[in-house]
């Protein structure tokens, strides 16, 4: 008799079973959901991955930088840069990989505790199905399959039973299919995850093997540095020589800064004067703003929102390079104790190279300093990105530029065989750090 309640084919099983199967089918409708892949975590697998992508293509390119000047026996401040750079890549490449085996970790305890959880459900209803059945087989004794159709009243109501046992059976075997299978690919998910798992440790452990690797480069880098602090003396004259630079290049830019934001003003207060005179109003009064504030037409305002709004999604003002200097305070790559500060960012390039417009805008200003060399300022509404190290300079005051546009070709230091572009990017008289607002970072 038990042989016959948990056998699916029998005639017990389907009769009785038809009466119960709404909360069964209500549980089954509820599965799907829960099976079915969550697009957060996905997401952001991808983009981990995406990232691991260009971090990948970053060293590359570093290394093919760093192949190109080691020819020379004695290496200077531009491999220094490189090999600095490639550190930071490799170490933020091992970082990236660890976040994403955390995150299968997460994923796969996650699918563990589901299907945990959701074999407990489908063993309680197989159960609560057996105890009915033995509760109500008493009751139908006498009567099966074959009973249940003759017991109608006429030929038609018959053959409706007929089918309707036939619908439930085949309906249940159905169902019953599902539940393994739904469970079979939670089992076949788990499995993915841990093979995904075993390949991002072993790739971890490729990283860290190279990372070990990366300490031989350190070795050179310091190498390098020694050599280069046995000419402390000149180095320090043309750190020196760099900081004031850099300085009068920050009060060239606060300058012009200060102009567009006072020229901007005047040209506010003389339009809101022409509009109280034309109304005839006795009194003229006038907007006080700060000296951070600039006014804006309302062409400006949304520039400066367009701008704002592609904050880490502009392209870089190189079609190729890596940052060899960030914004901020740093230690000196090669002395000790040295410290210099960066207003914006250095990207180094191939030699040849020529600087681009990072967003569209207005040329507001072309100049030119000895340690610098031609520098080009464009407005974008209330903000401004600065261009420096140009050899040459292929655009005037006042010209229009759109994205990606060439501004002039880049400077090569000789002493250090260096090309590079300074950038930098302001609101108003306030410095931001342009890594944060360049694609890729």
């Amino acid at each position: 008799m038990k042989s016959e309640i948990l056998n699916l084919k029998s005639p017990v099983y389907r009769f009785l079973n038809c009466r119960y199967s709404l909360s069964f089918i209500l549980f089954l409708c509820l599965m799907p959901a829960s099976v079915s892949a969550q697009p957060g975590p996905k997401q952001k697998k991808e983009q981990l991955q995406q990232q691991m992508k260009k971090l990948q293509d970053e060293i590359k390119n570093i290394e093919a930088a760093i192949k190109n000047t080691n020819a020379k026996k004695e290496k200077g401040l531009s491999e220094i840069l490189s090999l600095q750079a490639k550190i930071r890549s490799r170490e933020r490449l091992i970082g990236n990989i660890s976040n994403q085996i955390d995150d299968l970790d997460e994923t796969i305890s996650e699918t563990e505790s589901d299907i945990d959880n959701k074999g407990k459900q489908v063993e309680k209803m197989k159960a609560d199905y057996a105890d009915m059945l033995r509760k109500s087989y008493q009751n139908i004794v006498l009567q099966n399959q074959v009973a249940f159709v003759l017991s109608a009243t006429s030929f038609y109501e018959a053959l409706r039973r007929y089918n309707y046992l036939l619908k439930v059976a085949e309906y249940r075997r159905n169902q019953a299919k599902d539940i393994q299978k739904a469970i079979s690919e939670l089992q076949q998910k788990r499995d993915e995850l841990e093979e995904n798992k075993g390949e991002k440790i072993n790739l971890l452990k490729q990283q860290t093997h190279q990372k070990t690797k990366l300490e031989k480069e350190k070795e050179d880098k310091d190498q390098a540095v020694a050599q280069l602090s046995e000419k402390e003396k000149k180095l320090t004259v043309q750190i020196n020589e760099k900081n004031r630079a850099a300085q009068k290049l920050n009060n060239k830019i606060q300058a012009i800064i200060e102009e567009e934001i006072r020229a901007a003003k005047k040209k506010a207060e003389d339009e809101a004067r022409r509009k109280k005179s034309k109304s005839n109003t006795t009194s003229v009064v006038v907007n006080k703003k700060t000296n951070e504030t600039m006014p804006l037409t309302p062409e400006e305002q949304a520039l400066s929102k367009n701008f704002s709004n592609n904050k880490g999604k502009l392209p870089w003002p190189v079609e190729r390079g890596h940052i060899v200097a960030q914004f901020g305070k740093h230690e000196h790559p090669a002395l000790k104790g040295v410290m210099v500060e960066n207003n914006g960012l250095d990207i180094k390039t191939t030699t040849g190279s020529e600087a681009r417009a990072v967003f569209g805008g207005t040329v507001v200003s072309v100049f030119y300093l000895p340690t610098t060399q031609n520098c080009v300022i464009v407005k974008h509404g209330e903000y401004f990105t600065v261009y420096a190290d140009m050899e040459s300079v292929s655009v005037k005051p006042n010209q229009v530029v759109t994205t990606k546009q060439s501004l002039g070709k880049l400077h090569t230091d000789k002493n250090d065989d260096l090309t590079k572009v300074h950038i930098e990017i302001w609101r108003g008289k306030d410095k931001m750090d342009p890594e944060l607002w360049l694609a890729g970072n």
